[in-house]
Formats: C-alpha cells, sequence, structure tokens
C-alpha cells in the first residue's frame, strides 16, 4: 500500500507539472513582451524550484520504496525457513505417530478389556464422589460397604443345613432324598470409618453384618434371617507396624476359598479351612526385603469359643478354653508380596506368600479334666502368571474344635475300656484345603478346590461310645470338592454357579454324600 502511494502521489505531481507548462508557454505567447526582462527570471526561478522540490520528493519515494522491498525480501526468506524447518520435520513426526500407532495396534487386542472395565471403575468412583456422602459424628469419613447376595440351590441328598451345607447325613425314611429353595441370608451390609493419625499410625475401623444368625420366629418366616455380627476391627497402621483388635478368623489361618455360594461361613468351612471369626488382638512388624517383598512377623491373644453351635441362647456360657482363665496364643511367619495396611491388602494385583504358623490354647473340663491344644499350620498362596494361581492351607493338631477342626470337636467323651468310667480324650485331627484359580480376563474366573477334616480313628477307637451318642459326636472325617465360575459383566455385578461334593465319614458304617448346585448373584458396593 505504501508503494502505490507513492506511486499515485509521483504521477499526480507530474501530470500537474505538464499542465502547468503548456499553459504557461501560451500566456507568454499570447502576452506582449514587456519591454523589461525581470518577471520573465523570477517566473523561471520560481519554475526551476518546483522542479527541484518534486525531484527531491521522488528521490525519498524511491528510498523509502526500496527500503520496503528488502523488508518484503527479508520476509519471504523469514517464511521459506519456516517453511523449510516445517517440511523437515513433518516426515519424522509422522514417523514417530506411526510407530506409536503400530504399537498401539498391537497391545490393544490384549488391553482393550482391562483399558473398559479401568475406565467403568473410574466412572463409578466419579459418581461415587458426586453423591451425598454418609454423615458420621466426627469429620472423618465413615464408608458404606456391602454384598446384596441372592443364593439358590439345589440339594442332592441330606444336609445338615440346605442354605449353607457342610456336612452330609445319613438318610431316612421321612426324611426324602434332596431339597431346593432361595435365600438372601448371606447379604452383607459393613460400615468402615477412617480416624486421625494417633502417635504416629493410621486409624480405621470396620463392622460387617449378615443376617445368618438364625430364623426370625414368625409366619412365613423360614427363608428370613436374623441379624448377626459377623466381623469387626478396630486397626492401627504404621509404615512397618501394624495393632488390630477384631472380630476376625484366626491369625494362623489367613486364607480361603473363592466362593459366593458360601459367604456366610467361608467356602470348605469343616473340610479343611480354620476360620472361626473371634475376639482377637493381633501385633505385625514388617521388614522389607526391596521394593516389593516382605518378612512379616504376627503375634495374636485369640478368645478361643465353644465348639460346634451354641446351645445356650440368652446368655453366653465360658468355653472350655475361657475356663483356663487366659488366651490362646498365636504366632505367624511368612515371606511375601508387602502389603500395605492391617486388612492385608497387597500393592501387586497378584500377590505372593508362604507363611508358618502355631497356636496353644488351655481347656479346662469339669472334673478337673484339662487339655492342652495345640496346632502347627502353614498357607501358601502362589501366582503362576497373569492367569493362574494356587493357594491353600494345610494343619496338624489337638483339640481344633473351636477353630473349625476336628469336625467342629476338640475332645471324645466315652467310657474307658479299662476303667469302665466316663472319660476325656483330646482328638488329634489333620486336614487342609488348597485351590487353583484360573482368571480368563477381569469379568471371568474359574475355581476349583478341595478340602479335607480327618480326625485321628486312633482317638476314637481308645473309647466306648454309648448308644445315646450323637452324629455329630461320630463323625471322624468330612470332605469337599467344590468347582465355580464367577462372572463380572461389570465392575460391581456378580454371576457365579457352582457345585460341591460333600463326603461325610462316621467312625462306623458307610459314608454320606450330597451334591449341591448353586447359582449366586450379587450387587456389591
Amino acid at each position: 500500500m505504501r508503494e502505490i502511494s507513492f506511486l499515485l502521489l509521483t504521477c499526480l505531481i507530474l501530470v500537474g507539472v505538464c499542465a502547468s507548462s503548456p499553459a504557461q508557454s501560451t500566456i507568454l505567447a499570447q502576452a506582449p513582451v514587456p519591454s523589461s526582462p525581470s518577471p520573465a527570471n523570477d517566473s523561471s526561478s520560481k519554475l526551476e524550484e518546483r522542479l527541484q522540490a518534486i525531484s527531491l520528493s521522488l528521490d525519498e519515494a524511491n528510498q523509502q520504496l526500496e527500503q520496503s522491498r528488502k523488508e518484503i525480501q527479508q520476509l519471504r526468506q523469514e517464511l521459506s525457513q519456516i517453511k523449510g524447518q516445517l517440511a523437515a520435520t513433518k516426515p519424522v513426526s509422522e514417523e514417530s505417530i506411526h510407530g506409536n500407532e503400530v504399537d498401539t495396534a498391537r497391545t490393544t487386542a490384549s488391553t482393550i478389556e482391562d483399558l473398559q472395565e479401568r475406565q467403568q471403575t473410574l466412572e463409578e468412583q466419579v459418581k461415587l464422589h458426586e453423591q451425598t456422602k454418609v454423615e458420621s459424628g466426627s469429620k472423618y469419613p465413615v464408608r458404606v460397604t456391602g454384598l446384596i447376595l441372592f443364593n439358590s440351590f439345589i440339594n442332592k441328598g441330606i444336609v445338615d443345613n440346605i442354605d449353607l451345607p457342610e456336612v452330609a447325613l445319613a438318610g431316612s425314611n421321612d426324611s426324602g432324598d434332596g431339597s431346593a429353595g432361595a435365600s438372601f441370608r448371606q447379604t452383607i451390609l459393613g460400615l468402615q470409618g477412617f480416624g486421625p493419625r494417633v502417635a504416629g499410625a493410621r486409624t480405621s475401623a470396620d463392622v460387617n453384618l449378615d443376617f445368618f444368625g438364625g430364623l426370625a420366629y414368625g409366619s412365613s418366616a423360614t427363608s428370613t434371617g436374623i441379624v448377626r455380627m459377623r466381623t469387626a476391627s478396630i486397626n492401627f497402621d504404621w509404615d512397618h507396624d501394624s495393632i488390630q483388635a477384631g472380630m476376625v478368623g484366626p491369625l494362623i489361618s489367613p486364607l480361603s476359598p473363592t466362593s459366593y455360594a458360601t459367604v456366610a461361613e467361608p467356602s470348605l468351612a469343616g473340610a479343611g479351612n480354620l476360620w472361626t471369626w473371634s475376639p482377637q488382638l493381633r501385633y505385625a512388624h514388617q521388614i522389607p526385603l526391596h521394593s516389593t517383598r516382605q518378612l512379616q512377623f504376627e503375634l495374636g491373644l485369640w478368645d478361643p469359643p465353644t465348639a460346634g453351635y451354641s446351645t445356650n441362647l440368652l446368655a453366653r456360657a465360658p468355653s472350655p478354653g475361657e475356663y483356663s482363665k487366659q488366651p490362646a496364643y498365636e504366632s505367624r511367619i511368612s515371606y511375601g508380596t508387602a502389603t500395605k495396611n492391617s486388612y492385608g491388602d497387597s500393592f501387586n494385583e497378584h500377590p505372593f506368600q508362604i507363611g508358618l504358623s502355631g497356636y496353644y490354647s488351655r481347656e479346662n473340663y469339669p472334673y478337673g479334666e484339662n487339655l492342652d491344644t495345640w496346632a502347627v499350620t502353614t498357607d501358601w498362596r502362589v501366582p503362576l502368571g497373569d492367569h493362574f494361581e494356587v493357594s491353600g492351607e494345610g494343619y496338624r493338631g489337638l483339640g481344633l474344635g473351636g477353630l473349625g477342626g476336628g469336625v467342629y470337636k476338640d475332645i471324645l467323651i466315652g467310657v474307658n475300656p479299662v476303667t469302665g468310667g466316663n472319660s476325656y480324650r483330646g482328638l488329634n485331627a489333620i486336614g487342609g484345603w488348597t485351590q487353583f484359580k484360573t482368571r480368563f480376563g477381569r469379568s471371568l474366573e474359574a475355581n476349583a478346590s478341595i478340602g479335607l477334616d480327618d480326625g485321628f480313628a486312633g482317638d476314637f477307637h481308645s473309647l466306648q461310645f454309648p448308644a445315646t451318642a450323637t452324629e455329630v459326636q461320630l463323625r471322624a472325617r468330612n470332605k469337599m470338592v467344590v468347582a465355580n465360575l464367577i462372572f463380572k459383566p461389570k465392575t460391581y455385578i456378580i454371576f457365579s454357579p457352582e457345585y460341591r461334593r460333600i463326603w461325610t465319614w462316621p467312625i462306623y458304617g458307610a459314608s454320606n454324600s450330597a451334591d449341591i448346585f448353586s447359582l449366586s448373584a450379587g450387587y456389591q458396593f
């Protein structure tokens, strides 16, 4: 624009000069020649001055045009350099992008399911933060947890409890040959709270309830349940130490098989799984070995419950262990993947652990009879790659009925064949369980497990049992085989078919067996 403006100005000046020159010539030609030359000389000098001024203006315009041309040329060079740089970097960027696309294409097939699951989990967590939080009497957060669980079942054979069979019973003329039904009694409701730091420890507490405390008394109440306390704990967690006071499973038996058909009591209870929940005080110390492994020492004081079912529905009577006025003593040493807290949460999605434990309890019985019960246990959890895992526990001990072993018997009561008097004898037992887990992805897994609880036959044969001895007193061995699929199409939705076979042997006579087919559906929150 500046160049055009100068050019137009120059043209206008030249046109003006050209137009004025002929006019002046004509006027001079027509006018009479003066007698004096002074006026002509003045006019000529003025014309020369105007021409000189026009020439100077043209020079300035040419200089400005030349400067503009240089600036335009410089801008063109800079633009060419930028284009060159873009042209040089474009192939590298495209090649990098192409490489990334190739790598992504190679890994998408194996990770798309995981990404979708994590996205769904993240969306659920975002929704959770948008919800109104549970209000508590303190400023610290409280979280509601639970599992609404529906269990349907078909039992082929006679069992002790159609909702949750543990042993197979002998049939009779009036017992039929099986049963079928459904229940929500294994539904779990829980509260979990997180408190302040105390002496540098993170504090937390939880309580879980279910509806397996018995059957309600009333019309059409056979499938409804009574609320009971399932587990509870108060936890103090430091970086490498933890203290827990809770109603939890025994320290010497930290694992259980995976099942949604048996939740009110862990899978393989009564068949090799020492599981009984009871008050316990536990201390644990971790020694980090490197970033993902630790050595852990645990000590516990445990309140040993009475073996089997309670016989008093109104008042609590002391168990033989409580009669001794001292707790049971537990210890465990383990090696494996580092844990975060008292709940045993691991930093690794597929944790590894092996442990060795010991247990001792003194029990007092009437007539001055005492029994020193004990157990040695081992546990293992070994991942085999990302898709397989082997886990289990084993034990050997004496008087393990309160822990859920010895086919729920601490002692045998019978007649001493030598003296002819009543006699007590502690029941030795050996057992355990193992499970093989297969993960087909985040949404589907399969589990196969087997468990055995075996009371020593020699202890039974050392006594004579009266004709009035119950089936529980004469029960000597219990075995289970379990297979299930667990399908989670969404993060919190669960479907699980399961098959279970139970064999139960009395000390005398033939064994009894039962087949259980179940289908469970749950919503976890």
